[in-house]
């Protein structure tokens, strides 16, 4: 059963800046989204999801792109994931292209930046050396 309810907290309900490449395939997603809905006729459900049963609905979360997710993530030998987990890696990703941290905090609709930098943002191995070589070089 799925439940829709308003976000947890103001800040979650926000615009965010996409990249070209997810903006195409987004419309290109659109396109096909409208072919499903020619193709269910009458049985179309219009809820204005972005992703949708082929009829409209709530995807299940057993649903086919978990199941793609997963098959990928096997076929390129890496670790199984859920969706949720790309939050956690894209967190640490722009903190890592020195992205300011408030902008993180925005981008992931975060009301406290303490949830962005103490749940969502990971040091990784190279970080710490990335910052060693730096005081090093500070103090030659």
């Amino acid at each position: 059963m799925y439940i829709e309810s308003e976000p947890k907290t103001k800040s979650s309900k926000r615009n965010i800046v996409l990249t070209g490449f997810a903006l195409d395939a987004l419309r290109l997603h659109h396109l096909r989204q409208e072919e499903m809905r020619r193709v269910a006729g009458d049985s179309w459900q219009e809820h204005d999801y972005v992703f949708c049963s082929p009829t409209g609905t709530y995807l299940s979360p057993g649903h086919n792109a978990l199941v793609q997710l997963k098959k990928l993530l096997e076929k390129a030998d890496l670790p199984d994931i859920r969706f949720h987990d790309l939050r956690h890696s894209t967190t640490t990703m722009l903190l890592m292209m020195s992205v300011h941290p408030k902008i993180v905090q925005e981008i992931l609709g975060h009301s406290e930046i303490s949830m962005t930098m103490d749940i969502y943002s990971h040091v990784l191995p190279t970080m710490q050396k990335e910052a060693i070589e730096k005081l090093n070089k500070a103090f030659e």
